[in-house]
C-alpha cells in the first residue's frame, strides 16, 4: 500500500488550495487540515483499481501524509524558505516546464476522431497482458504476532497457540474466533475477512498453504517471519482478462498521449532542426562548468 500514498500525496502536491467548512475536516495539527474535499481530489487522481485495493490502514497513511505535507508547506513559508534564490529559481524553471507541456499538449493533440474503434481493438490484442487480472483468493485469517527476537519458548507457545485455534476454527465459528484473537486488527473487524487478493501479494508460506485447500477449509497454523497465520480460503478467482468494454477509455486515452507525444517531438524538432550551432562557444560552456 505504501506505492499507493505515495502516488496519491504526489496528486495532492498539484492541487489547488481552497477553504472548506469546518464539518469537511477529516484531521488537522495547527493550522493545517486535511478536507473530505482533499482526499475526494486525491482519489479521483488514482487508477480505480487502485483505490480498490486501499484498505482503511492506506487511507489512514494517505491522510497523514497529505497533513504532514501541509504541515512542512507551512513552516516553510513561515521561514522565508520560498523566498530564497535557489527555490524561486526552481519555481520559475518548474512553472516554465508547466507552461511549455501544457501548451505543446495544446498544439500537438491528435484529430477528435482518433483512436478509431479499430485501433483500439488493435491496441488490445496486441496488449493483453496488461488487461489481465492475476488470479487471486479470498481469505480469512487469524494473525498471531511474534515479538521480535523472540526465543525458543516463545516461537513454540506461540505456535501451540496458533495450532489450537487452528483445530478450533475447523469445528466452530472461525470469524468470532478471528474478531476475539487475531491481531491483524483491519481484518480481525471482519471475522477476519481479507477480501480477494491477488496471489502475488501472499506471503510465499501463505499461499503456499492455501493452495491446499478447497473452499471453507482451515490450513495449520503457517509459520512466517512475523508470526502465526491461520487461514480460511473462502473463494477463487482465476486469472482472466478484463474486457475491452472495461479498459476502453483507459486504451483511448493512453493511445491519445502517446500520439500527442510524437507530434509534440515532430513539432518541436521542426523549430530547431535548420538552426546552426556554434560549436566552439558549446565546448567553452561545457569546459567553464567541468
Amino acid at each position: 500500500m505504501k506505492k499507493f500514498v505515495i502516488a496519491m500525496v504526489g496528486v495532492l502536491a498539484c492541487a489547488p488550495l481552497a477553504a472548506f467548512s469546518q464539518d469537511d475536516v477529516i484531521a488537522h495539527a495547527g493550522d493545517a487540515s486535511v478536507t473530505q474535499s482533499d482526499v475526494t481530489t486525491l482519489l479521483k487522481g488514482v487508477d480505480p483499481r487502485a483505490r480498490q485495493a486501499a484498505d482503511p490502514a492506506a487511507l489512514d497513511g494517505l491522510v497523514r501524509a497529505a497533513l504532514a505535507q501541509k504541515i512542512v508547506l507551512a513552516q516553510a513559508k513561515q521561514k522565508g524558505w520560498d523566498k530564497q534564490p535557489q527555490v524561486q529559481a526552481d519555481i520559475e524553471r518548474a512553472q516554465r516546464e508547466i507552461i511549455e507541456r501544457s501548451y505543446l499538449a495544446s498544439v500537438n493533440a491528435p484529430d477528435a476522431t482518433y483512436p478509431s474503434d479499430a485501433e483500439i481493438q488493435s491496441a488490445y490484442d496486441a496488449n493483453s497482458r496488461a488487461f489481465t487480472v492475476p488470479a487471486s483468493l479470498h481469505l480469512a485469517q487469524i494473525y498471531l504476532a511474534l515479538p521480535p527476537n523472540a526465543d525458543a519458548a516463545t516461537v513454540a507457545k506461540l505456535h501451540k497457540q496458533a495450532d489450537d485455534l487452528a483445530a478450533r476454527a475447523r469445528k466452530g465459528d472461525f470469524a468470532a474466533l478471528a474478531k476475539a484473537n487475531s491481531q491483524d486488527k483491519t481484518s480481525a473487524a471482519n471475522g477476519g475477512d481479507m477480501g480477494f487478493l491477488p496471489e502475488g501479494v501472499l506471503l510465499p508460506a501463505v499461499r503456499q498453504a492455501a493452495a491446499t485447500l478447497k473452499p471453507g477449509e482451515v490450513s495449520a497454523a503457517i509459520q512466517t517471519p512475523t508470526g502465526f497465520h491461520v487461514v480460511k480460503l473462502i473463494d477463487t478467482r482465476a486469472a482472466s482478462v478484463r474486457p475491452l468494454a472495461d479498459v476502453k477509455e483507459q486504451i483511448r486515452a493512453s493511445l491519445r498521449a502517446q500520439r500527442t507525444q510524437q507530434n509534440a517531438q515532430a513539432y518541436v524538432a521542426k523549430l530547431t532542426d535548420k538552426t546552426p550551432i556554434n560549436e566552439d562557444a558549446l565546448k567553452k560552456a561545457l569546459a567553464s562548468v567541468q
